[in-house]
């Protein structure tokens, strides 16, 4: 009985924490319950990103984001890295697995519900969903109870979050650009080019003295590759030829 009680008080703090409530609070112990989760949750992750051969530093960057928000310490860190390799061995099936989770967290539930969002997102930090992935997320979510409605719902979800911040990210790159070249967003492409020339010439490598110190040579060489950067980034945006 307190064992199901203590299991039952991990299984709502992870909750908690995976919903962004709570992640100052200190979850429990949650015995078997515990190490049931974090193993189908990394070795679910593993599989998926290896579906398509190769597992990218952004889908390794969000597995350990993961670990984070659980606030896991060093050694169930470990294990969970543990269980993401063993996720990526080939031929791994990984539904055994799903059915016993499904079994202790419930079908259909709020916490079934947050594992099968972060498997999708991790699926999408591709920037999309693969066939191979979309198919083992589906076989995924029926065993937690889910159909492939909510699922879809799930997905376009995740997909509208992600767009929304990288055009965030985006956003803030556009403006840092036109801060280095000294401009104004409304600024027109015949000034950005006057500007971009400007600036290119002040901090060019041959315009700098013989004599100048190491620290003057770096901060020029440091101008000069932002100005060229921040000169790709707006014509980028803007689909400008080269000046």
């Amino acid at each position: 009985m307190l064992d199901r009680l203590r299991h039952r008080d991990y299984k709502r703090a992870i909750l908690n924490r995976l919903e962004g409530k709570g992640e100052a609070g200190a979850i429990p112990e949650g015995g078997s319950s515990e190490i049931l989760f974090l193993r189908s949750l990394f070795v679910v992750m593993g599989r998926l990103a290896k579906l398509d051969g190769r597992v990218t530093e952004a889908e390794i960057d969000y597995a350990s984001q993961v670990m984070s928000q659980l606030g896991l310490d060093p050694g169930k860190r470990q294990r969970a890295i543990d269980f993401f390799y063993h996720g990526k061995q080939p031929g791994f099936d990984v539904m055994p697995l799903i059915h016993e989770l499904a079994a202790s967290i419930g079908r259909s539930s709020a916490l079934a519900r947050q594992f099968l969002k972060i498997q999708c997102r991790l699926a999408y930090s591709k920037g999309c969903i693969r066939l191979k992935e979309r198919l083992q997320l589906r076989e995924i979510a029926e065993e937690l109870g889910f159909s492939k409605a909510e699922l879809l719902s799930i997905c376009t979800e995740i997909q509208v979050s992600e767009d929304t911040r990288i055009r965030g990210r985006r956003s803030g790159f556009l403006s840092q650009a036109y801060r280095i070249l000294q401009l104004a967003p409304d600024a027109n492409d015949t000034e950005i080019r006057r500007a971009y020339r400007r600036m290119m010439s002040r901090y060019h490598p041959d315009k700098l003295a013989a004599n100048e110190s190491g620290d003057a040579q770096r901060h020029a060489q440091e101008q000069f590759l932002a100005v060229r950067h921040a000169y790709e980034t707006i014509s980028g945006f803007r689909k400008m030829v080269n000046p």
